[in-house]
């Protein structure tokens, strides 16, 4: 790959975090019946006048594509420079006759998985600064507490302070093996999480990592189907639509939705409970179920104007994983920290002319 090309990539990468005020831009020109060429050539002036060269050699190559015949899609014309995951919402655009809406919802689920992502990634900032920290502390302490236990008396060696130097010892010992499990442990958890599929997956959907993801891949399901119904697909469609790009984990999870459709096409509820969704989402569509027209109208409504439930959800998952990461070994710093503490205080008491009397005639 040349270097150009190289820098090419880094400067779409860098403008996707705004491609969503491009959609809602390019809606608002459609509406006032600007076309798409004049509407690029506009948006290139103005980037011009703002001095933002990543907004100019990006929509310098949409209005490349669309005059060289290359883009004559909405979906061909950003292909390759918006994220991939772009594309499946942008051929809904492509397929139906209202593309303002279409493009505005687009927007909207672009954005809600760019927040959704910033939380994820503000939650989970906080155990990948704190846990080598952390962890760095217990390494630091189990050292010293192994150091005090090869010339200190065997008496202050007991209860707690047995179950401390047990623990100090263990982790002086094998620090580096522990180090080396837990890197193999997280890069085969997020090889796995897109890949692993089967009964067993399913009964740990509700654990802090994997309710965190599954949660995530709901939301950005149910903003999906709910953009693509609103474009006028039906809901087998959509699903179809889904299953053809998505990772082996959310393919099998869509395949047990339509397998569940195709035995019981009317019982929409428990075709949408068999995984993919969370019970509380499960449960605020069975009540927009209630009042809604059809299930593509309730499932329209959830993930088009319900999308700060599953913000709020993605959110708890999210900050279940920090804690769950952060505590476990907070908690074993706090372990040896009070050790620390007591075997100093136990030390001491030793070093009492009375205890050492005592030892003494115990000779």
């Amino acid at each position: 790959m040349s270097l150009d090309r190289l820098y090419f990539r880094f400067i779409c990468f860098l403008w996707s975090f705004s491609r969503g005020l491009f959609y809602r831009d390019l809606a608002d020109a459609l509406q006032r019946k600007v076309g798409i060429r004049d509407h690029l050539e506009r948006a290139t002036s103005n980037a011009r006048m703002l001095n933002d060269s990543t907004g100019q050699r990006v929509l310098r190559a949409m209005s490349f594509r669309l005059s060289s015949g290359e883009g004559t899609t909405l979906s061909e014309m950003v292909a390759g420079i918006s994220p991939t995951s772009d594309q499946l919402l942008l051929r809904a655009v492509d397929s139906t006759s209202d593309k303002v809406a279409a493009l505005e919802m687009t927007a909207s689920a672009v954005e809600f998985q760019q927040r959704t992502l910033k939380t994820m990634a503000r939650e989970l900032a906080i155990p990948a600064v704190a846990v080598p920290i952390v962890g760095a502390i217990c390494v630091v302490t189990s050292a010293i507490i192994k150091g005090i236990a090869q010339d200190s008396p065997p008496g202050i060696w007991e209860g707690y302070n047995g179950l401390v130097r047990t623990l100090a010892e263990f982790i002086n010992d094998y620090a580096l093996g522990i180090m080396a499990v837990t890197i193999a442990a997280i890069s085969a958890l997020i090889y796995m999480l897109p890949r692993w599929t089967g009964p067993t997956r399913l009964k740990v959907e509700s654990w802090p990592v994997m309710s965190l993801y599954r949660d995530y891949n709901a939301a950005v399901v149910l903003s999906a189907l709910a953009m693509m119904i609103r474009s006028g697909k039906t809901l087998r469609e959509s699903l179809e639509s889904l299953r053809v790009t998505a990772q082996p984990w959310l393919r099998w999870h869509i395949s047990r939705i339509i397998t569940s459709l195709e035995d019981n096409p009317n019982d929409y509820l428990a075709a949408f409970s068999r995984g993919l969704m969370p019970p509380s989402v499960r449960a605020r569509l069975a009540s927009l179920l209630d009042s809604a027209k059809s299930f593509g109208d309730a499932l329209v409504e959830l993930g088009a104007k319900e999308i700060h439930t599953l913000e709020a959800r993605v959110k708890l998952s999210a900050s279940a994983v920090n804690w769950s990461l952060t505590g476990f070994f907070t908690a074993i710093a706090v372990v040896l920290s009070i050790g620390q503490m007591t075997i100093a205080s136990a030390l001491s008491h030793e070093a009492e002319p009375s205890r050492i009397m005592q030892r003494a005639q115990q000779r």
